[in-house]
């Protein structure tokens, strides 16, 4: 933080002046961009009219110090030329890094996007198989039903007997002798 009152001035100046030049030339840059989609999409009329309002506003942006003269010119120059070479049939494309880029973002978004409707509709297909094969097993013992269910839910309440384990390492002892004798 500067100290002295000057200093303090200067950086509220600075910071002013940095807020407008970013204004005039984000002004002239959006002109410029409308008038390359213009020659992008092949349409002389609508840019016949947006080459004075982008050539306006880089003028504008040389006359406040925000760019140099000469690159206004080059600029003014570059325009002018894209749109008479749409005239004459000469198929140029002209596009900025800014617009390429969202059109990069925007093209990645829709193949993510269709990637996950991919996704889902294979997940809602597998879940309508799964869903397919278990409706047939809960309805064939309900479409049965006659009259011999009757008697089978009065036995239903029996108590089962718990079952016995082997010993697990007698049966393994068997197997190896058994294979031993097999070998010789």
């Amino acid at each position: 933080m500067p100290n002295i009152k000057s200093a303090e001035k200067r950086v509220s100046v600075s910071a002013t002046k940095k807020l407008q030049n970013q204004m005039t030339r984000s002004q002239m840059q959006t002109a410029v961009r409308k008038f390359n989609a213009a020659i992008a999409e092949g349409d002389v009329e609508s840019a016949k009219k947006l080459l004075p309002i982008a050539s306006s506003k880089i003028d504008n942006a040389a006359t406040k110090h925000v760019i140099h003269k000469n690159a206004a010119n080059r600029k003014k120059a570059q325009i002018a030329k894209a749109l008479s070479q749409l005239e004459r049939g000469v198929v140029v494309v002209k596009v900025d890094a800014k617009t390429l880029k969202q059109a990069e973002q925007k093209a990645a978004a829709q193949r993510k996007a269709e990637e996950v409707e991919a996704i889902k509709a294979q997940r809602n297909e597998a879940k309508k198989a799964k869903e397919a094969a278990k409706a047939p097993a809960k309805k064939a013992p309900a479409k049965k039903p006659a009259a011999p269910k009757a008697p089978a839910k009065e036995e239903a309440p029996k108590k089962r007997a718990p079952a016995k384990k082997a010993p697990a390492a007698a049966p393994k002892t068997e197997d190896v002798g058994e294979v031993e004798d097999e070998i010789k």
